[in-house]
């Protein structure tokens, strides 16, 4: 994999923010980012026809971005890495075709048929979710996803009254964006510290997270903090519910695939006021997604409905194999 600032060189400047904010985490949520790797290829494209470049010039840094952002976000999240396989089909049969135009457009048509697919698939989840919140006075939502920021927007235009729990999420300080949507909505914001989720939790009607990637099993991979949220929500009987487009399935887990875990150093999140020495003698990795067992999860909410985790694995294989036919 090439290193980052060579991965960086082959965006024009207009979308080198864009590679930066993913990177750096400045924005959150899979669905965030594929938009955003979506209009990186665009921009590398039509940059590219503008400056008269080859075709298999525009091709090798389209497929040298998606490579990287595959290996490293694509990694944590398969969503990503689905979203990229499809915006990308067929680019290397392009390769030969010196007609510049014919080439960006196709480029550009088929990553734009995905994102619209994409949207369309979104807003009906979200549709699906704001039916269940919307006779809720409490909810609880862990950890930043842009999928859950809809919901929480979309179901202020039928609910004035919704209490919305937020953790900290500290390890990548995920429920401060919640907070500014809520506000900015209307809700009535409650920020507490993620180690306070059990005490909270037992007075929602029910918890709500994004998915970063999911398995056909109904097992479900999100933010550290979110296996603890899924344990007191089987303990006091609330019910846990996965919100997020099919998209973001991984299905290598039928192959015998086992997920190795991100792990990251949080040491400048967490002690920015140590000493270096009590620093230099810590331990400061941890996983940046953790699975969440089936048992936990209520139900995943998709574009095709409120589906009981236990009831994933059909609908996994029947939408592999539809974006197989596509």
């Amino acid at each position: 994999m090439k290193v980052l600032t060579e991965v960086r060189t082959v965006l024009p400047d207009d979308t080198k923010g864009l590679f930066d904010d993913i990177v750096n985490q400045n924005v959150l949520g899979a669905s965030n980012h594929i938009n955003m790797i979506g209009d990186m290829i665009g921009s590398i494209a039509l940059h590219g026809q503008r400056s008269n470049r080859a075709t298999i010039d525009i091709i090798e840094d389209i497929l040298v971005l998606t490579d990287f952002f595959k290996e490293t976000r694509g990694e944590a999240s398969q969503a990503i890495s689905n979203a990229i396989d499809i915006m990308v089909k067929g680019i290397h049969s392009l390769k030969a075709n010196e007609n510049l135009v014919q080439v960006v457009e196709m480029i550009i048509d088929t990553k734009n048929r995905y994102l619209i697919d994409a949207k369309a698939a979104l807003e009906t989840a979200v549709a699906y979710g704001v039916e269940i919140v919307k006779t809720k006075k409490q909810i609880m939502v862990f950890d930043y996803s842009s999928t859950i920021d809809q919901l929480l927007r979309k179901v202020a235009e039928v609910n004035q009254e919704l209490t919305v729990v937020i953790p900290e999420s500290r390890s990548i300080d995920g429920g401060h964006a919640f907070v500014k949507t809520c506000l900015e909505v209307g809700h009535q914001v409650k920020f507490i510290p993620d180690a306070a989720i059990m005490y909270f939790l037992k007075n929602c009607d029910g918890a709500f997270m994004g998915v970063e990637t999911y398995f056909p099993d109904g097992t479900m991979f999100n933010t550290t903090g979110s296996d603890i949220v899924g344990l007191v929500c089987k303990e006091f009987k609330i019910p846990l519910y996965a919100v997020t487009p099919l998209i973001k399935l991984d299905i290598r887990q039928i192959h015998g695939y086992k997920k190795e875990l991100v792990i990251n150093n949080l040491e400048n999140r967490l002690a920015l006021n140590w000493q270096e020495s009590e620093k230099v003698n810590t331990d400061f990795r941890c996983p940046e997604l953790l699975p969440v067992d089936p048992q936990y999860i209520a139900a995943f909410i998709t574009e095709l409905g409120v589906i009981p985790a236990n009831q994933m694995y059909s609908v996994s294989i029947d939408y592999y194999n539809s974006l197989k036919e596509s």
